[in-house]
């Protein structure tokens, strides 16, 4: 269509991701080869974008199977310059596009106009349906009433409806299944446990097949790694303290343990981000990349865990600390519905929990913190009272003592989930059991 393509912005694109693989993730996350009005070109970026997926060096000589005209590639990659105008081009072709789809549709509905056999709401709907793509892209969908059961109904055959982890039975009991398009809150404070659950319900996860993202904005992967491979050397009964991994204080035996435990992860769909600084919407294009990479392995992005909420960074800044938290949770609610993956986000509360009777936190205590508590399918809150209680220790003899050490027994190894809202769903708690020296959670027993 004239005027509404640039074939050299096109080709510049292709030569700049050919000269730099790095550029082919960015262009993918923009991108598809319908956005080309080249033709040779639109054939060939999902190929080129495919074969980066997979994790292979992508060049001219490794795309001769699809190009015959390698001379053309090599060409494109031997200009100069082309990375840094990369950023414009893409915006210029995804733009042109844009407007091309609009135009084609616009041009349909004025053939409609003219044809004495269609009606006007034809015509109307088919020029409404011009304007669509681009809502498409941004994650709006408009059905009928029967058209959205049916793709429930429909969604009951797949098989892994949800996500679960049969290590933590009790979590799974009052969370559910963690589903397509669900914001998922898990909130504590300091010292309960969010990032070992988080941990434990990713690697059990994974281990039934559900491909996880885990998105750790505090810790680093060596800690993380520490932490995960204390949990999957820990059977229930023996394992490996978290402390020896982490001091590097493990003996011939014990390495052999864990090179066991590192060779069952490499099978699984797990995958970690370790990020210091992110943005919701830079969060959002790695989301859509892992989904693209896993599913060239045959692996499917079930759920993306984000630890913790209040250190993402909105992609606007927000004037007070509530815009900025309802911003963010917003944003990771778009995630879940946009990429169709479940967001576990964890969330920190404030000290308020702790000047309450009995240290219960209350849905009321995430109201100071934005709009999390509307933005979210569920919320499940995490108590340790042999956490607080190991604090509130009286001194031995002490009248209060012997009450005190009857509770703190009962208390020991107990992980409390409570789960204060759940969106078409009955809320409740349960006890799990914490096990602190190898930073694992399990089912009671």
């Amino acid at each position: 269509m004239a005027g509404l393509s640039n074939v050299e912005a096109e080709a510049a694109i292709i030569g700049a991701m050919l000269q730099d693989n790095r550029l082919i993730d960015r262009a993918a996350d923009r991108l598809s080869g319908d956005d080309f009005s080249e033709p040779a070109y639109a054939g060939l970026f999902p190929i080129i974008a495919g074969e980066a997926a997979q994790g292979k060096n992508v060049n001219p000589i490794t795309l001769r199977p699809w190009f015959d005209d390698t001379a053309h590639l090599m060409e494109l990659t031997g200009r100069s310059g082309l990375a840094i105008g990369f950023g414009s081009f893409v915006d210029q072709v995804s733009d042109l596009s844009k407007r091309r789809r609009i135009a084609e549709g616009l041009q349909d509905a004025i053939g409609l106009a003219n044809d004495g056999a269609s009606s006007v709401d034809e015509v109307v709907e088919c020029a409404d349906a011009a304007c669509m793509p681009h809502e498409a892209q941004e994650g709006v969908l408009q059905l009928s009433g029967a058209d959205a059961a049916g793709r429930l109904l429909r969604s009951y055959d797949e098989p892994r409806y949800g996500v679960t982890c049969s290590t933590i039975k009790q979590f799974d009991d009052v969370a559910g299944k963690l589903r397509p398009k669900e914001l998922v809150i898990l909130a504590g404070r300091p010292g309960m446990g969010k990032t070992a659950v988080a941990l434990s319900y990713a690697l059990g996860a994974a281990q039934g097949g559900h491909g996880v993202l885990y998105t750790s904005l505090e810790m680093g992967a060596d800690q993380l790694a520490g932490r995960m491979l204390a949990d999957m050397c820990f059977d229930g009964q023996r394992g490996i303290f978290y402390s020896k991994i982490r001091d590097g204080d493990v003996g011939r035996d014990e390495i052999s343990r864990l090179r066991d435990a590192e060779a069952m992860m490499q099978d699984m769909p797990l995958r970690i981000l370790d990020a210091g600084k992110l943005t919701t919407g830079r969060l959002s294009m790695i989301v859509r990349r892992t989904k693209r990479r896993m599913e060239a392995k045959g692996e499917k992005l079930d759920l993306v865990i984000v630890d913790y909420l209040q250190l993402l960074h909105p992609d606007h800044k927000a004037g007070s600390v509530y815009e900025k938290v309802s911003e963010i949770s917003m944003a990771l609610k778009a995630i879940a519905k946009t990429h169709d993956v479940a967001v576990l986000a964890l969330a920190q509360l404030s000290r308020g929990v702790e000047s309450r009777e009995g240290k219960r936190p209350q849905l009321s205590d995430l109201r100071d913190s934005g709009q999390i508590e509307q933005d979210a399918d569920a919320v499940i809150f995490l108590l340790r009272q042999e956490y607080y209680l190991k604090q509130e220790e009286p001194e031995a003899g002490s009248k209060d003592y012997l009450d005190w050490k009857a509770e703190f027994e009962k208390s020991q190894g107990k992980i409390e989930f409570i789960c204060a809202k759940r969106r078409n769903g009955t809320t409740g708690s349960a006890f799990g059991t914490f096990y602190g020296a190898y930073q694992a959670v399990r089912s009671a027993g």
